[in-house]
């Protein structure tokens, strides 16, 4: 594609994302680096009319995004110029999502001015969200090392210093945050002065423990990932945006999985009607507690619970939809974002397991088939961060739902399985095989957490730790435990490994073991 036609694709807005385009921006970067400059010098002469929708230019928005993922320091000034206007401007030149993405454009493009972003963070006549985004772009630099954290330290704490009392504006939330997340102790005495300013009593404790915790910070894990970091994928992060999403969604409208995702919500819709209009103050309360209704969801928000169930089943349909299209990244971003609201759900309602989950909530498709796609999902990709949201996926429902009940001793004896898993793949060995070992001390009959731990070495794409000896020495001492479950699994994987090591003796044994013969 040549440079004029490049830049043609991305002049103008287009239902359908021009990927083309932007893949050849991204392979010729020096070419279309003042191409890009020009753009955004047109948006600063033409913002009037660009707004006023006089002029259907929309350059901007891909120029702001490819300059950002190229670390060109000469949009810097570009974005302040656009950041000291209304917000409307800025929502709509950036999108309504624009608190997410003004620092990590202004990180990815930042040429040193910190006057710049002084200007404007300490300004209280600018809107309160734009001054929190152009705060947290000094986080992000402290992320990625460009600023030390003498300098992060002492910003922030001039900052609540000069906190008038009356002033609770989200900046001081957005400090708050900044502390504990980046564990920033120091200031430790300072932010609880503030903490009154988050209402929520538990969020302020969440918030004091994650600062107490000493654990080391990493920008894989949430909120790191993709909260506070630089700009490095333009397509993924526009692909998501509804305004190139039109064509799609009307194809996925139409589709049967839509319509019966509709139809299912809607019954849930009247049921949840007909049983508030029904019950008795001392009737058993419908939620299945057991309670009567005056002690139980009498004063409930239901409607809340209500738009998070027909959420999900909005988001879980759609990332089926998309899974039998073999999306998966789509489809893993939506069904990330239905288990956020089964958690709120879940945590609210005292559910204690996914069957008490499903039970209760007949929705488009049973957590139990969907929360297992979504662990697939993660599980078959090897990017760093999508391990660590696999292991927050278990750690999380290891603390929402009471595994140490005996009917949930698949989900324990999995979750253990797949952290360990996990564990190994990240780079600890000796963390993965303490998940299992610990386990196995309980009960040593657990098949599957030797063949776990054997499989790690039996992988021959894996160099470092294809290892047939020790994954032997894992079975074997599994076939001996007493009262083993499954042992033909382990003799199986024996017969297996002798076959490897051309093992005749061995493989006459195991194979009558296993019972086929020699």
């Amino acid at each position: 594609m040549e440079l004029n036609e490049i830049v043609k694709k991305l002049k103008y807005y287009t239902p359908e994302l021009p990927k083309k385009a932007i893949t050849e921006s991204l392979k010729h970067k020096e070419e279309i680096t003042p191409k890009l400059l020009e753009m955004l010098k047109y948006t600063k002469e033409n913002l009037d009319k660009i707004y006023g929708e006089e002029d259907e230019f929309f350059g901007y928005t891909y120029a702001y995004f490819l300059l950002a993922e190229f670390r060109e320091p000469k949009a810097f000034l570009y974005l302040i110029d656009l950041l000291n206007k209304d917000e409307e401007i800025i929502d709509y030149i950036i999108g309504d999502d624009y608190p997410e993405y003004v620092p990590r454009l202004l990180a990815s493009t930042y040429n040193g001015d910190d006057n710049a972003l002084f200007d404007i963070i300490e300004n209280n006549q600018i809107n309160e969200f734009i001054r929190c985004s152009t705060l947290q772009t000094f986080a992000i630099l402290y992320l990625y090392g460009v600023k030390d954290r003498n300098f992060l330290v002492n910003y922030l704490k001039k900052l609540l210093n000069e906190k008038d009392e009356m002033d609770n504006s989200y900046l001081y939330e957005e400090i708050i945050d900044e502390v504990c997340y980046l564990k920033l102790t120091e200031l430790a005495e300072d932010i609880d002065k503030v903490m009154y300013i988050i209402e929520n009593k538990e969020e302020r404790e969440d918030l004091k423990n994650i600062l107490k915790d000493d654990s080391k910070i990493n920008r894989n894990i949430y909120p790191f990932k993709p909260f506070y970091e630089y700009i490095y994928d333009t397509i993924g992060i526009m692909e998501e945006w509804q305004c190139f999403r039109y064509i799609e969604d009307k194809e996925f409208e139409n589709s049967d999985d839509y319509k019966v995702c509709q139809y299912m919500m809607q019954k849930r819709e009247e049921c949840y009607i007909d049983a508030k209009i029904n019950i008795g103050r001392n009737d058993l309360c419908y939620c299945g507690s057991g309670k009567k209704y005056k002690k139980c969801c009498i004063n409930k928000n239901n409607n809340e619970d209500l738009d998070k169930l027909n959420l999900i089943d909005e988001f879980v349909c759609k990332a089926e939809w998309y899974l039998k299209r073999e999306e998966d990244k789509k489809g893993g971003h939506l069904l990330r974002i239905a288990w956020f609201d089964v958690q709120d759900i879940c945590k609210s309602n005292n559910i204690k397991s996914i069957s008490e989950y499903d039970e209760k909530y007949d929705g488009y498709d049973s957590l139990l088939n969907w929360i297992q796609d979504y662990e697939n999902i993660l599980a078959m990709s090897d990017e760093e961060d999508k391990l660590y949201e696999r292991l927050e996926l278990w750690n999380t429902i290891e603390e929402i739902f009471d595994l140490d009940n005996e009917n949930e001793l698949y989900w324990k004896e999995r979750a253990i399985r797949e952290k360990a898993n996990t564990e190994f793949r990240l780079g600890n060995e000796e963390k993965a095989t303490k998940i299992i070992e610990d386990y196995l001390k309980v009960k040593p009959e657990w098949t599957w957490g030797y063949i776990e731990m054997a499989d790690w070495y039996l992988d021959k794409r894996d160099n470092k730790h294809y290892n047939l000896e020790k994954a032997k020495e894992i079975l074997l001492r599994a076939e001996y435990i007493e009262g083993i479950e499954e042992v033909d699994a382990v003799l199986e994987r024996l017969w297996d490994i002798y076959k490897e090591l051309n093992d005749k003796d061995n493989i006459k044994i195991y194979a009558t073991k296993i019972g086929i013969g020699e």
